[in-house]
């Protein structure tokens, strides 16, 4: 099983697509409007109204006690990959998320007001110490966790505080698709006994969540506790998987497992761009380079590069999460047509931002063997794009292995280079030449 570091049947655009547009009006029925409108029900019976057909896409799963039909509803399961599911079915092996990335977390208060990622708010699975709250029990505080997108979740798993004597025995859990109407998946889990082991508890029946928020009821001297989340389903393969099955996904860091649950690949977290030119983007290459600096390129071989800063002049060298870009051995193991290039120097106020399905330049990453030459001709320009590259690219280094992306992909002769410790020192952006005189942002995307 890969470890990481969904409710009822309840219908959205996302997963579930009618012939017409449907929400809850609270009792589970189907009526026609363009958005889910009250998410409180999200447990029990789901009632398909009379000239309704809810369709399951293929590769999807709805999770329900129970459905009814009036009339002439219907509910169609597109092939033998949609199912529907009783939502007490639960998936013996689930995989965990409990990403250490203060976006993913909040709280109702902190011990001492301690800042995210300080002693008393460290809330993330095998954390050196944990979340404590405020107060030792005030039954009303609480931890918890955005998964960013909304996904089927059926059930947590909690630690207690890992250097002192301090956890929490039993709690509440609630879910919600929008941080602002809540349902109860859990009235009273009985949870920790000790510091650090992990107790894994399902709900009574598996939640369509995006957010998760854990209420202490009982606790072991104070309330405290580290926290993650059991997905019903496995992660998603790309940033354009989560996107395709959650329209409302924000950008963000996820868990993505780029050759599913049964690849020999492990589970990675990625940032993903949900935004720009429709979304869907995971980062593959990030590296912010300090001015007057020469630092070692990192190849990774099986993890992805996050977003730390963005302000030009930061040294990000020393990051091993946002500093780097990853091998053509693991690139080759996503399924994607595009990149997205995006640069930036301190020298002048040139950005470059095109995205390429160019087939040359897709099987020179993904291998390390040939060549960017035709992308020139063959990008599409993004917003703030006003660089000479790629149109101006008129030669290609070739054949550079794990540096294919990094090593003068594309540049006009003593002109205008992409080069990330080109040559072993030169840090340019359509520009030439700078060595590693000016401050540069390169990133690469896929999807």
């Amino acid at each position: 099983m890969k470890i990481l570091l969904s409710i009822s049947f309840f219908i959205i655009s996302l997963f579930v697509q009618a012939q017409t547009s449907t929400s809850s009006r609270g009792s589970g029925d189907f009526i026609i409007s363009s958005t889910w409108t009250s998410p409180k029900d999200l447990t029990g019976t789901a009632n398909i109204l009379n000239g309704h057909t809810v369709t399951i896409p293929s590769g999807n799963n709805v999770y329900s006690d129970k459905i009814t039909f009036t009339g002439t509803a219907k509910l169609a399961l597109t092939s033998a990959t949609s199912k529907w599911i009783p939502s007490t079915i639960f998936n013996a092996s689930p995989q965990t998320e409990s990403l250490n990335v203060q976006a993913n977390w909040s709280a109702s208060s902190v011990w001492a007001g301690d800042a995210f990622n300080a002693a008393h708010y460290t809330p993330w699975i095998d954390s050196y110490q944990a979340w404590s709250a405020g107060t030792a029990n005030n039954g009303t505080d609480y931890l918890q966790y955005d998964l960013q997108s909304i996904r089927w979740v059926q059930g947590i798993v909690t630690q207690g505080r890992t250097n002192m004597d301090q956890w929490v025995s039993s709690a509440k859990v609630e879910t919600s698709i929008d941080n602002i109407n809540w349902v109860t998946a859990a009235s009273s889990l009985t949870l920790n006994s000790d510091r650090n082991t992990k107790v894994s508890k399902n709900f009574p029946k598996v939640m369509y969540a995006r957010y998760v928020r854990v209420t202490p009821i009982t606790v072991g001297w104070h309330a405290s506790m580290r926290l993650g989340i059991l997905l019903r389903e496995q992660v998603f393969k790309s940033c354009k998987e989560i996107l395709t099955s959650t329209a409302s996904a924000v950008s963000g860091v996820y868990t993505i497992d780029p050759d599913g649950a049964a690849g020999t690949l492990p589970a990675t977290t990625c940032y993903c761009d949900m935004t720009t030119d429709g979304g869907g983007w995971t980062l593959v290459l990030n590296y912010l380079h300090a001015a007057n600096t020469n630092p070692a390129l990192s190849v990774k071989t099986n993890t992805l590069p996050l977003i730390g800063s963005t302000t030009l002049g930061t040294d990000e060298s020393a990051s091993t999460s946002t500093w780097g870009h990853v091998a053509p051995s693991y690139l080759n193991s996503f399924n994607f047509t595009e990149f997205r290039f995006y640069g930036k120097t301190s020298a002048h106020s040139r950005v470059i931002h095109f995205k390429t399905s160019h087939a040359g330049t897709l099987t020179y990453f993904k291998t390390g063997t040939g060549t960017a030459s035709g992308i020139q001709s063959s990008y599409t320009a993004l917003t703030g794009h006003n660089a000479f590259l790629p149109a101006s690219a008129s030669l290609f280094f070739s054949n550079e292995a794990n540096n294919s992306m990094t090593n003068f992909p594309m540049y006009l002769n003593s002109t205008y280079h992409w080069g990330i410790s080109g040559g072993g020192s030169r840090w340019e952006v359509d520009d030439f030449p700078n060595n590693s005189a000016n401050s540069t942002y390169h990133q690469i995307w896929i999807r």
